[in-house]
């Protein structure tokens, strides 16, 4: 071995074992509980529920897109975890399913601003996904079925810019897992 291989070989050795943010204990779902993931399900909610009706613009769409991309995978990787130490899966590795996740998540988000049939399933299928809790309110209050609804969605190219942020869950998954 070269001295300038050894060198190399001495680097990664210590960067491997150096972590990368302090680590607790882990737990299942716990990518949900990291103080970023928090920050950017709270955005999410209130620019989607406050900030897009009191201040309608550019901005609050953005910053609900990049928000998303940071939650959303770790939303799916904390119900993976859960669902394995469910089911007593004791060596599970949640590394494949935060990839397929990223993957799925950038491919619809850009697929959704770009094309229009893409577009039009995306309203109508969170729309129906989300007709159960919306008929379960009306059922509590007494006002009835609801009608199965669409959501809103502006297909911007520019939210294309927003897809670096899926380094976000990225960055957390792997400085709260060891390798």
């Amino acid at each position: 071995m070269q001295p300038h291989e050894k060198s190399l070989d001495r680097t990664r050795r210590y960067l491997r074992r150096r972590p990368l943010a302090v680590r607790a204990p882990w737990q299942p779902g716990g990518l949900l509980l990291h103080p970023v993931c928090l920050g950017a399900l709270a955005l999410w909610a209130v620019n989607d529920h406050v900030f897009k009706s009191a201040w309608p613009g550019v901005w609050t769409g953005k910053l609900s897109d990049v928000a998303s991309l940071a939650a959303f995978p770790l939303l799916v990787v904390a119900l993976g975890e859960l669902g394995a130490a469910r089911a007593g899966w004791r060596w599970w590795r949640s590394g494949p399913l935060l990839y397929s996740a990223l993957v799925a998540t950038g491919l619809v988000m850009a697929t959704i601003n770009v094309w229009p049939d893409a577009a039009w399933l995306y309203r109508h299928g969170l729309g129906l996904a989300q007709w159960p809790g919306r008929a379960l309110v009306s059922l509590l209050s007494g006002t009835g079925w609801p009608a199965v609804g669409t959501v809103g969605l502006t297909m911007d190219p520019t939210d294309l810019w927003t897809l670096p942020a899926l380094a976000v869950p990225w960055w957390i998954h792997r400085a709260t897992h060891r390798p």
